[in-house]
């Protein structure tokens, strides 16, 4: 293929398939873990398969930019409900938008790189992208490309849940309690056994869905002194978000006499929403 500046590279269609597979997985994780939407890992792999698929248009002949674009939003589209189905139209293009913006950022670092490498090592035709390059730099890059991307999602879930307040469900022993929680990057508490994160509630607000069997001993540090909280592993817990209740799993609530605002009566942490 004639690139600017006429410099030519051979495209082969089993790693140009392969690259955009694991370019489309990757996109589709980042994109489910800042919408904080579950997709099947089998639905994103077929989804992805569609996407290595859809890249072999940069074979083809030059295509006009305004077919480019929209074949590609469609591809967008129909990979968004493999992966994580329809449930309400908001709440779809809420996750195609962040999935093309995704691409769009992914396209951008693209461009740095063509910079960087002088055109000699990628290849972009037709709205689509080849890496002329060998397996291990492409394994490297991609776990590289994840981690940092999983970095960068925890730090924003962490700044944009902070301050919040929620309302909580908090079941057992066949009883429930609703009460609203502050999130708070403050609470580090976890269990130490499990390492399982632990929700602050005021005692009074909950005490009687806990007993005292089953409880655990969690020390809870402050700037002046090191206390101890009962805390206990409730049967359910859910947090009400913009998409309704959504159950967190694996937390500990812990009992506290420490909580004395009339605002909110527990104390969470945002990386909890992101469990």
């Amino acid at each position: 293929m004639n690139l600017q500046g006429g410099i030519f590279i051979v495209i082969y269609a089993d790693i140009l398939f392969i690259v955009n597979f694991f370019i489309t997985f990757l996109l589709l994780e980042i994109s489910a873990k800042i919408a904080k939407r579950g997709a099947k890992i089998f639905r994103i792999v077929f989804a992805s398969v569609i996407g290595g698929l859809y890249s072999l248009i940069i074979l083809l002949d030059e295509i006009p930019i305004y077919i480019s674009v929209s074949s590609k939003v469609l591809c967008a589209v129909i990979m968004i409900l493999i992966s994580f189905g329809f449930v309400r139209v908001k709440t779809f293009f809420r996750i195609l938008l962040i999935f093309l913006f995704s691409n769009f950022v992914f396209l951008g670092i693209i461009s740095g790189l063509q910079m960087l490498f002088g055109n000699s090592k990628i290849c972009t035709h037709n709205g689509e992208i080849y890496f002329d390059i060998n397996a291990r730099e492409l394994l490297l890059s991609a776990v590289f490309a994840y981690i940092i991307s999983c970095i960068i999602i925890r730090f924003y879930n962490k700044k944009l849940g902070a301050g919040e307040i929620y309302t909580l469900i908090i079941e057992n022993n066949s009883k429930s309690k609703k009460v609203f929680a502050l999130s708070d990057t403050g609470n580090k508490l976890r269990e130490p056994f499990s390492d399982y994160p632990v929700i602050i509630v005021k005692k009074e607000s909950i005490k009687e869905l806990f007993d005292e069997n089953g409880a655990r001993l969690i020390p809870a540090s402050t700037v002046n002194s090191t206390s101890f909280l009962y805390a206990y592993k409730p049967q359910s817990v859910k947090i009400k978000t913009s998409r309704g209740y959504e159950e967190i799993s694996n937390v500990y609530i812990a009992l506290s006499d420490e909580i004395n605002s009339e605002s909110f009566s527990a104390i969470i942490n945002p990386e909890i929403l992101s469990v």
